[in-house]
């Protein structure tokens, strides 16, 4: 019996079964099946039920996957193949030459190492710098910790101080700055929680003396051949993972410098530091934060309504689905229309809850007796809701922060979410 296998855990065997499958589907007329096809091959104007050939069918699929040939496909699951023997076999930790210490925003992918043949340490850096205040202060890390506390962990009933919670950042700090480490190892995908995490963790070992004694690399990820939407490490079986290990990179010095850079303007009290970034030559050495900062900037309220992109798709859920949603399943679809997944589920909660508050609030709670957790909850949209999604009046929400920029409601940047030539200071209170 085939083991089973995830959606990234591919099998060659099944692959040439499915192209066959679908050939013969094809060839009885399936329209379906040919538009599946044609919708990857480079030249669908030519395919049709009667010239369609099993290459085209295996091209159509590899493409599917992500990949621009069937031979690449075959080569990325032989090399899949091999490595789940090399796991089942036991063979020798891939990180054996170095102690190293392996660097990750959450805990995802922490045991899928272990299983797969690492044997560094493992950290998991979790502050969700994607969402909340950044600044250059000195401050800094009391106001990350007080936003945490009061925007995160308060939903959850956790009762860590702001105290505590900087302690625990200053310590993840010493473990990243510990030279007993000779080797760090950055999994990162290519959203913004990721992609914050490296450029500030960079910006940190650029000041240190001891990163030019220590040997830094990054394991970057945007995709990954599979019969899902890739979103994450976490999603990858544990021989993607070694596979990963053979495509690490170097980080040099100077982009420990560049990555500071980037991270000061992520903190600046206005846009024009990050959109001047979208054209500089640095960007080229991080080729995923142009979406990322993108995605930033669009968290800044749109001119009309008022409204971050995030609040704007959940309104928008909820609209089409006019009838009251279970939080999980709004969060299950906003995931699924989110250009760019980045957010977990609490964090989502905390960027669209102020969405509930004050007199005239755009979407409102179900009373639910049995629960008070943030997660059981049931939403549903109100009128004033969809007139603030069709732009007709503008929200009213609280002072919230989009990196460095601050929000107010009389006070803020704003732009229309498509051009960033529409960028513009509102000042309401002149």
């Amino acid at each position: 019996m085939m083991p089973l296998q995830n959606s990234f855990s591919l099998n060659l065997s099944v692959l040439k079964s499915q192209a066959k499958q679908r050939l013969k589907t094809i060839r009885q007329g399936n329209a379906e099946a040919l538009l599946s096809i044609q919708r990857h091959h480079p030249k669908p104007h030519l395919l049709s039920s009667e010239t369609i050939r099993l290459s085209d069918v295996q091209l159509g699929m590899a493409r599917e996957f992500g990949l621009s040939s069937w031979s690449r496909l075959k080569l990325h699951v032989e090399s899949l193949g091999e490595h789940r023997q090399l796991i089942e076999r036991g063979s020798e930790p891939l990180d054996r030459e170095m102690c190293t210490l392996h660097v990750r925003c959450g805990h995802g992918i922490q045991h899928k190492l272990r299983g797969a043949g690492f044997a560094g340490d493992f950290l998991p850096f979790i502050d969700p710098y994607c969402i909340g205040p950044l600044t250059s202060s000195p401050e800094f890390e009391m106001r990350r910790a007080d936003f945490i506390q009061r925007t995160l962990l308060s939903e959850s009933f956790e009762t860590r101080s702001v105290e505590q919670l900087m302690a625990d950042t200053q310590s993840m700090l010493d473990q990243i700055r510990n030279e007993h480490y000779q080797r760090l190892v950055f999994w990162v995908e290519h959203d913004n929680y990721d992609q914050l995490m490296l450029v500030r963790l960079l910006a940190f070992l650029a000041d240190l003396p001891s990163s030019t004694r220590r040997q830094i690399e990054l394991i970057e990820v945007d995709r990954f051949p599979g019969r899902e939407r890739f979103i994450g490490l976490g999603q990858l079986p544990a021989e993607g993972l070694r596979l990963l290990w053979q495509q690490r990179q170097n980080l040099s010095l100077a982009k420990l410098h560049q990555a500071r850079q980037i991270w000061q303007a992520f903190c600046a009290s206005t846009p024009q530091p990050l959109v001047a970034l979208l054209h500089a030559a640095q960007l080229a050495r991080f080729p995923n934060l142009k979406n990322v900062i993108i995605r930033h900037l669009q968290e800044l309220p749109r001119c009309g309504s008022g409204l971050s992109l995030t609040q704007t798709l959940a309104l928008d859920v909820l609209q089409q689905a006019d009838k009251p949603l279970a939080f999980p399943d709004l969060f299950s679809v906003y995931q699924s229309t989110e250009p760019l997944p980045f957010l977990g589920d609490l964090m989502f909660w905390a960027l669209i809850k102020p969405l509930t508050l004050g007199t005239a609030p755009l979407m409102i709670i179900e009373p639910d007796e049995k629960s008070e957790s943030w997660f059981n909850q049931r939403l549903v949209m109100t009128d004033q809701g969809r007139r603030c999604l069709a732009q007709q009046v503008r929200a009213e929400l609280p002072v919230s922060w989009v990196g460095g920029m601050v929000i107010r409601p009389e006070q803020c940047w704003c732009w229309d979410h498509q051009s960033l030539n529409s960028l513009r200071f509102i000042d309401g209170r002149k």
